[in-house]
């Protein structure tokens, strides 16, 4: 009686475990699909326009499309003036006056503190401006875009708890390391250290970067081309205790935001991470890419 007992409280503490992650992962896919949808998203991308001192004008071409100019028109919306450290816009004073636009006559948008801010708006237009490899470009977003209505949700595998692994947090200090981006651009990123863990008694590494102050990694596995994106997929880790310990779990890996546009500038798996064996865990690619 007594064993019986003891097998069914263990039984209900791993029930619990598997509703409680079954519970945060259905939090999770819900927060990446609001994520894609938002404002700042990816969904609504329509554009990324490279801006130069000299190629500066932005300049409306038609009733559907932007476009990047050396020279002015009549259909010239604003300017883009780049400084030393930074990006500024600045309204003509037409469309100012003939939208009644209330903004500041300048605006700054690069750098900024956080993710989409910076932002200037026009009609159903908004645009910010990124640095990729010294280039500055406008991300331009449609906040009408067609996609929007069409967004079908995220396909994931279902939760496995197989593919949360203990691992330990090897640091590095003073490391960085080159990664090419999808526009074949070559991007410095910080080093953060390596994760160590092992999958079916096999020992692997990846390495991690500093993103936003998180660990990040960028991963490729057997399963890319396949059932998952084919460049490969994302994933936070936690930080590690003061022991060094922390979790992997790959049923949190994620595509990157260019299985959604074709407007991103997504870093590819650096060859250490490029895994040799399939990972069914986590986003799969979505439909017709």
């Amino acid at each position: 009686m007594k064993q019986k007992l003891i097998l069914l409280l263990v039984c209900l503490v791993q029930g619990s475990v598997v509703l409680g992650q079954n519970s945060e992962f259905d939090q999770w896919k819900q927060g990446r699909n609001e994520e894609l949808l938002a404002e700042d998203g990816w969904v609504n991308l329509a554009g990324l326009l490279w801006i130069s001192r000299e190629n500066a004008f932005l300049n409306q071409v038609g009733k559907d499309s932007l476009a990047i100019s050396t020279r002015s028109n009549k259909h010239t919306i604003g300017a883009f003036q780049i400084e030393s450290d930074s990006v500024w816009f600045s309204f003509s004073p037409k469309v100012i006056k003939k939208n009644k636009l209330q903004t500041a006559a300048k605006v700054l948008q690069f750098p900024v503190e956080h993710y989409g801010e910076g932002g200037v708006y026009f009609d159903r237009w908004k645009w910010t401006v990124i640095n990729r490899g010294g280039q500055f470009a406008m991300r331009l977003r449609d906040l009408n875009h067609p996609a929007l209505a069409a967004f079908e949700p995220i396909v994931t595998y279902e939760y496995d708890s197989k593919w949360r692994l203990d691992a330990f947090f090897e640091p590095k200090f003073n490391e960085f390391i080159n990664i090419t981006n999808v526009m074949g651009q070559v991007i410095e990123w910080r080093v953060m250290g390596t994760l160590k863990f092992e999958v079916e008694g096999q020992k692997q590494e990846l390495i991690t970067l500093e993103d936003a102050g998180k660990l990040f990694v960028i991963f490729s596995d057997q399963t890319n081309g396949e059932s998952t994106y084919p460049s490969g997929r994302y994933m936070y880790v936690a930080f590690p205790d003061k022991k060094g310990n922390t979790t992997v779990d790959f049923n949190y890996a994620y595509n990157p935001p260019c299985a959604y546009t074709a407007f991103a500038t997504c870093p590819i798996p650096p060859k250490a991470n490029r895994l040799d064996f399939g990972i069914e865990a986590g986003e799969k690619s979505p439909e017709g890419h």
